[in-house]
């Protein structure tokens, strides 16, 4: 028996809870959390309706919006077979968010997705065809662009839940909100996500850990989304600040070690390599100061220093 874990954590088994497989998508429903992002909807919504067949279509989509601007549904979605619920959250951070969506839902299967995917043709009948009793599954996520930094993301499998082996079969460590499937009487067992995490990173790694504590979790591979990372340089930075302040959540929360170590791009050619770096760096600077602003502010001594 093998246990290799990237991240050293161990779940202390808590209960062993086995998921009832469906054979219908009527049984899932799409939860997406939003905040000011009512073309990333609209897109989400266009390459749904554009790549996925009629009979996987989900019993409902609920999108729980952050009201500032209020997203709307255009009429032409109003009229598609799948109806769109909004519902508001007042709270801060997509954990809250998404608890508010995936309590509302009247099915057993909770697909989570974000405003900023595009889901391709077998975004629903890949975990369909991949049901083996787990409480949570992780799709695969890959890149919408194909410029360096959006090649950088997938290439480095930035949004793929890094795998353990346990009796030499790699599972996911944790989901990724991207693109994942739980099972609703799992979160109503763990209480969904930790709504303290109030920030777009650690939230899933949390909710994974606490899902492997009841259950099994594993991979869809053939579940596929793919990720808009359109915010450039700028974006990348703020992205892997963020995720370094995440880290540090969990880090504390489970008394981990996740202080961000060197490490080699998976293609190393030289703009990977700077990517890399900048990676590390940001992850450190928000790993260890929690302040976003002064990760931008240490920007230009980055750049000097490389």
């Amino acid at each position: 028996m093998t246990f290799l874990s990237q991240y050293g954590y161990i779940p202390q088994i808590k209960n062993t809870i086995t998921s009832q497989s469906t054979s219908t998508s009527k049984d899932i429903t799409v939860v997406i959390p939003v905040k000011d992002n009512q073309r990333g909807i609209e897109q989400f919504l266009d390459a749904f309706y554009k790549n996925n067949p009629q009979e996987y279509y989900p019993y409902e989509i609920i999108i729980v919006d952050n009201p500032k601007p209020e997203i709307v549904i255009p009429e032409k979605y109003q009229k598609k077979p799948v109806p769109i619920r909004i519902l508001h959250c007042y709270k801060k951070g997509p954990a809250s968010a998404r608890n508010i969506g995936w309590k509302a839902a009247q099915t057993k299967w909770i697909l989570f997705s974000d405003s900023d995917c595009m889901p391709q043709k077998e975004w629903i009948s890949g975990y369909m065809e991949s049901m083996n009793g787990s409480v949570g599954y992780a799709g695969n996520v890959k890149s919408l662009g194909k410029d360096i930094i959006s090649r950088y993301y997938e290439l480095q499998r930035i949004l793929i839940p890094p795998p353990f082996q346990y009796k030499n079969i790699n599972y996911p460590e944790f989901l990724i909100t991207a693109n994942s499937l739980v099972w609703k009487p799992a979160l109503e067992e763990i209480n969904g996500f930790n709504e303290d995490i109030q920030i777009a990173a650690g939230e899933d790694i949390d909710l994974g850990f606490r899902l492997r504590e009841i259950g099994s979790i594993s991979y869809a591979q053939r579940s596929l989304t793919l990720h808009n990372f359109d915010d450039g340089l700028v974006g990348f930075i703020r992205r892997f600040t963020r995720y370094g302040e995440g880290n540090k959540k969990i880090a504390v929360l489970y008394n981990l070690d996740l202080k961000p170590k060197p490490f080699k791009p998976i293609v190393p050619t030289l703009s990977n390599i700077f990517l890399s770096k900048l990676q590390k760096y940001f992850l450190e600077k928000g790993y260890s100061k929690n302040n976003v602003q002064r990760a931008h502010d240490t920007f230009l001594t980055f750049l000097y220093t490389f």
